[in-house]
């Protein structure tokens, strides 16, 4: 389990200061099927990076969802260089854990960039999360920065979207987002 219950997540503190969609009229049953629709693509993607995936033992919408990966990767010239690591910031105190840090054939630096399989695409929420995970691998990867993130829209047909959701500003808005949240904890 890591450091989860020590640090905030990224994820919580998008949801606590008001930057996360708002999932509320979403049926309890319809979100479950969903959260586990994506962990089970993040674990498809992480098993084929690894050379170890059964494709066989994947359900029909997954099957989908990854055949959009495999056609991102095959478009893009994409080569991972981390995969769903667990990060904490040494500064600010908060951890998450970026879906992917590598290369694209187009870009001569390290991207980050985070799978949604999800019916619609949230650019904003999205955009404030990626920023959260880019403060934390430079954080922890001095050397080697991140300085282009992407948000990539995968769909059970098979078809993906890849978005450029790079913005200093969203970085800023996160890091106000870090405090206000450690104010509300210290209430």
């Amino acid at each position: 389990m890591g450091q989860r219950g020590l640090y905030p997540s990224v994820t919580e503190i998008l949801e606590a200061c008001g930057l996360a969609p708002d999932l509320s009229a979403v049926k309890p049953d319809v979100l479950a099927w969903a959260q586990a629709r994506g962990t089970a693509l993040h674990r498809a993607i992480e098993l084929h990076t690894k050379g170890t995936l059964d494709v066989d033992s994947l359900h029909p919408e997954i099957v989908g969802a990854l055949s959009g990966y495999l056609k991102f990767v095959e478009d893009s010239g994409h080569e991972a260089v981390a995969s769903e690591l667990e990060l904490v910031h040494p500064t600010w105190g908060f951890m998450g854990h970026p879906d992917r840090v590598g290369t694209l054939a187009k870009l001569e630096e390290l991207c980050l960039i985070d799978w949604k399989f999800t019916a619609g695409f949230s650019t904003n929420y999205v955009r404030h999360q990626l920023a959260g995970y880019r403060l934390l691998w430079n954080a922890n990867n001095p050397d080697r920065p991140v300085r282009k993130t992407f948000g990539l829209h995968l769909k059970k047909d098979g078809r993906y979207a890849l978005h450029d959701l790079t913005d200093a500003e969203a970085e800023q808005a996160f890091l106000a987002a870090v405090v206000v949240h450690k104010a509300q904890r210290r209430k």
